[in-house]
């Protein structure tokens, strides 16, 4: 059957990678740069619709048909960007995604490049990686201009997924080519260097807040979707609609997670117990009995000199404070039960220690509310177009020293509990004999005296709040670069 319209003329197939503007929303596509550029790089895009320019970061599983004719049949099953309809199933990592997990990473751009899932063994990513290294190796390869730069790319991906801390990191964070400017931000790095750092873990171990922020921002992605990653749906009041399933699902999770922080707990309050008696050991060993004054100033200037040591460290002389309260008040709790008529003295100890809990918790919902108010605050003045640079600065370095005081609250009332039930399990193991016990509590008001004897140099002071108000400039600074980025 002849048609009615002309002849049409065609032109070359380009292949187009679908994309949307950061700016206006509007869905869009661009044609592949080229030669080839190498996975992360950051393209400068132009919209059509609003003209702005923003950036959009390359990867070779975002072009159609790329991936497959670079891995070949891989035997692992399709790739994501095979099975996700071409470019637009592959695109960078949703906004909302701030922390990949092992299961779902925040980018898969290296496995896409090797040719294997996301849950491939070490074996299979290094037979993947064999195969493409003989057929992609330059030497073979002559004519092909991007030959060595293509090579080395596949030697990248799998020297970061071959090494299992490295494809953690991948997994979480992505490629270090991709990360925005500053880095990304791990929690549980950040509060290991704010607080305490490596010397004061095995004192207090490992901070589970961390733990629980890190984890947070992973799912908060993943809070939007149902088991089959579609949208939860929501009411007029925005309350979540979950079906049995869902519904089901989430609670076998909730229930493994708390079963997984219980078992974190345990071990971390183990490893404590056992550093724990083996620094009052220097003592008990040592002592010939309650009244040994000798062995006891000795033991108390080998306190005094760690406290020293720990307090150079970052919040040191805080968390010292926070460790000797605790250790004192254990220890003082223990002789009394057991030096007092019907151990009143202990119960009146524990009643202490009880309110101190109260306490050091309103406190901290205390800090978290100021925290709020200060946000609020610079959210109505924004709102209300009076904000000026200079308020805006103030109210910033107020929220900042503010939210460092939230954290490290937080952060004390996690510690105290840890070593409350540190210290009973020392104090009150069955296979001590009640002597030894004894002189443990001795050793441990001594240590706990030490520590709360140390106290911060103003100078400390000054430089921590120097500190806050550089950092908070310096992030002031980034957003406004961003802010003029055409």
């Amino acid at each position: 059957m002849s048609s009615t319209y002309p002849t049409i003329q065609s032109r070359p197939l380009t292949p187009h990678i679908a994309t949307t503007c950061t700016h206006c929303s509007s869905p869009l596509e661009f044609p592949v740069p080229q030669p080839l550029p190498r996975p992360s790089t950051s393209l400068n895009v132009r919209c059509f619709s609003c003209s702005k320019v923003f950036t959009h970061a390359f990867y070779p599983t975002q072009v159609p048909g790329l991936v497959s004719s670079v891995s070949g049949t891989s035997g692992h099953g399709p790739s994501r960007s095979q099975s996700g309809g071409g470019a637009s199933g592959s695109q960078t990592p949703k906004r909302g995604r701030k922390i990949g997990t092992q299961e779902k990473p925040l980018e898969t751009g290296y496995y896409d490049l090797l040719g294997v899932p996301v849950d491939a063994s070490t074996e299979d990513i290094k037979k993947a990686y064999r195969r493409l290294a003989i057929k992609f190796h330059p030497d073979k390869n002559r004519d092909d201009p991007n030959a060595e730069e293509r090579f080395k790319e596949i030697a990248i991906a799998y020297q970061t997924l071959s090494e299992p801390e490295l494809r953690r990191k991948y997994n979480e964070f992505g490629s270090k080519d991709s990360a925005p400017e500053g880095g990304f931000v791990d929690p549980e790095e950040v509060f290991g260097t704010i607080f305490g750092g490596e010397r004061f873990v095995p004192i207090i171990g490992h901070i589970s807040l961390a733990k629980d922020m890190k984890a947070a921002l992973q799912e908060a992605e993943e809070m939007e979707e149902d088991a089959e990653g579609k949208p939860i749906q929501r009411d007029a009041k925005g309350r979540e609609i979950l079906s049995p399933e869902e519904k089901a699902r989430r609670e076998e999770k909730a229930r493994k997670t708390a079963a997984e922080k219980a078992a974190a707990r345990a071990e971390r309050i183990a490893k404590l117990v056992e550093n724990l008696e083996r620094k009052m050991g220097i003592f008990t060993e040592s002592t010939m009995g309650l009244n040994d004054a000798q062995v006891t100033q000795s033991y108390r200037t080998i306190c005094q000199l760690e406290a020293e040591e720990l307090k150079r460290e970052s919040y040191g002389a805080e968390l010292l404070q926070a460790i000797g309260f605790v250790y004192v008040s254990k220890a003082k709790q223990y002789l009394a039960s057991n030096q007092t008529f019907l151990g009143v003295g202990g119960w009146l100890h524990n009643v202490q220690g009880k309110y101190h809990v109260f306490s050091e918790t309103m406190s901290t919902l205390r800090a978290a509310m100021d925290l709020k108010n200060v946000f609020e605050q610079i959210q109505a003045a924004e709102k209300a177009g009076n904000l000026s640079p200079e308020e805006r600065q103030r109210l910033e370095e107020q929220a900042a020293e503010k939210g460092l005081q939230a954290l490290f609250k937080g952060t004390k009332l996690e510690i105290e509990s840890v070593l409350r039930e540190t210290c009973d399990r020392v104090l009150e193991d069955p296979a001590v004999p009640r002597s030894k016990a004894q002189l443990r509590a001795i050793a441990l008001q001594i240590l706990g005296e030490a520590y709360m004897a140390v106290r911060k140099e103003q100078d400390e002071v000054r430089e921590e709040s120097e500190y806050v108000k550089v950092e908070t400039k310096n992030s002031r600074q980034r957003e406004q670069q961003r802010a003029q980025q055409p």
